[in-house]
């Protein structure tokens, strides 16, 4: 699943989308509107401008005048603009047709991704937690919120209602990063600054290499990310550390495959 980084590499490459109108909605897949009926989606969206893009943790966040839609790509999920619409349309899910008379299409393998239609924000804010890059995100925020959990870390970061936008890959990089096993107790972490600054600083990492492609990612018209080169933990079983130069493992930590260096993450 796209996390933080892919999401945020998928916003930046629909910056041209700002200010455009919405001609018309079509769709092969009626699921593909989770909370409006999507005969009726086609008729709110119709002549809907574009204000803006943003995201908050897994979710893209396209601006309209007086509402918001909400792309969550899940696993397979694909969102980006083109001249033309492919010629195979087997995994379009919806499009929307511009009045630059370009696509914002939706491709999505596996069914599980589309768009929630809201009204206000605050629909989305009570799903999901406090962003990384939110301003309230800070050293003391952190610090207060794993004393209160008292929870195994990987679960904790993993929870979406915790902190949103983090999932099993940059939470391996994290935790190794901050020489943290992944089962500790939240309770029992000291060093919150180094913790905090790791979160932040690999985000942003991944989000300058355009997130990471391991299997399915893809943006801006079928390119990847290439922060899968750059990972020191995530997919390295039985590979060196490249802290401490003992091998990686893999075990099932919060019900994820997790890399570990026992050595280095006590």
């Amino acid at each position: 699943m796209p996390e933080l980084p892919e999401v945020q590499t998928v916003v930046n490459s629909l910056v041209k989308l700002k200010n455009k109108e919405i001609i018309n909605f079509s769709y092969s897949w009626d699921k593909v509107i989770y909370n409006v009926p999507v005969k009726k989606f086609k008729n709110i969206i119709k002549s809907q401008t574009v204000n803006n893009i943003t995201r908050k943790g897994k979710y893209i966040i396209i601006h309209l005048k007086d509402s918001y839609l909400i792309c969550h790509l899940r696993m397979t999920g694909y969102l980006y603009i083109s001249k033309n619409l492919p010629q195979q349309k087997n995994h379009i899910r919806g499009y929307f047709t511009l009045n630059n008379k370009e696509y914002l299409i939706f491709q999505d393998v596996r069914k599980f991704g589309g768009f929630y239609y809201y009204s206000s924000i605050s629909e989305l804010d009570i799903k999901i937690g406090l962003d990384p890059f939110d301003k309230n995100f800070t050293k003391e925020w952190l610090k207060k919120n794993l004393k209160r959990k008292k929870r195994m870390m990987k679960h904790l970061l993993l929870d979406q209602k915790f902190i949103c936008g983090l999932g099993n890959i940059y939470v391996d990089e994290i935790l190794w990063k901050s020489k943290i096993h992944p089962k500790t107790n939240s309770q029992n972490i000291k060093d919150f600054n180094s913790l905090h600054f790791n979160i932040i600083s690999t985000l942003k990492e991944s989000i300058d290499f355009h997130g990471t492609t391991i299997i399915n990612f893809k943006f801006d018209n079928m390119k990847t990310g290439n922060y899968k080169n750059k990972l020191m933990v995530y997919g390295r079983n039985n590979l060196p550390c490249n802290r401490c130069s003992k091998l990686i493992i893999k075990q099932r930590v919060a019900g994820r495959g997790t890399y570990i260096c026992i050595y280095c993450q006590k």
